[in-house]
């Protein structure tokens, strides 16, 4: 009868776990390697189908956007439009000047300044989107261009007249005018009947408004 003795037997018990080791490690490597082919396939698919909607959400995007045309705004409505744009600035300029809570301000002139020319760099902004607009009139653009103009005017003579009233012993001033009247802010504990006559003297000659159109206050 054949035998074989022990150590033999651990010999080829060995030889066979190494072989199926090895076995199970090609296995797997090749089990890995399709689930890793057919992931990248799948996120190549899914990658497509993303690019394919936004490709189609473009194309959507790009027809809405053919179809819609700037509507035509009649020379009336503009003009209206125009108008209403710089009284509101002018509306909100002389509230806020004249507001009780902004003169109690130590920075009152400074930020009134700043308020002052930042309404108007935004007045100034919407008269040149209609410049700009393909369907305002010439008219219009005319009309706006020459508001632009003015704005540039009144804001050098608003500077001029702060600094001859600043000459007559006032140490801070800030002056704001319309089309039909001006106010006046100057900073002083007490402001007489003779310094009213000096400023309103100075805003008449260099502005042509009625007396009556002039308001003159000092800071609280």
């Amino acid at each position: 009868m054949f035998t074989v003795k022990k150590p033999a037997i651990i010999v080829m018990l060995i030889v066979l776990l190494v072989f199926t080791g090895y076995l199970n490690l090609n296995l797997t490597k090749q089990a890995s390697s399709r689930v890793s082919n057919d992931y990248q396939k799948y996120e190549e698919m899914e990658l497509a189908k993303e690019n394919q909607i936004k490709d189609d959400d473009l194309v959507a995007t790009i027809s809405e956007g053919e179809e819609t045309e700037e509507p035509e705004v009649s020379d009336s409505e503009t003009s209206e439009g125009i108008d209403e744009l710089i009284t509101s600035t002018e509306e909100n300029i002389q509230e806020t000047i004249g507001n009780e809570d902004s003169m109690m301000s130590k920075n009152y002139f400074v930020e009134q300044r700043l308020s002052r020319d930042k309404l108007r760099a935004g007045l100034i902004d919407r008269l040149n989107e209609i410049v700009n607009n393909d369907n305002s009139s010439q008219e219009m653009i005319t009309e706006a261009q020459q508001e632009i103009v003015e704005i540039g005017n009144v804001s050098e003579k608003e500077l001029s007249i702060e600094g001859l009233i600043k000459a007559k012993g006032f140490e801070e001033v800030i002056v704001f005018i319309t089309e039909n009247n001006a106010k006046v802010v100057v900073g002083t504990e007490e402001l007489t009947e003779q310094d009213v006559a000096k400023i309103l003297n100075i805003v008449v000659s260099e502005t042509g408004l009625d007396a009556s159109n002039v308001k003159i206050m000092k800071k609280s």
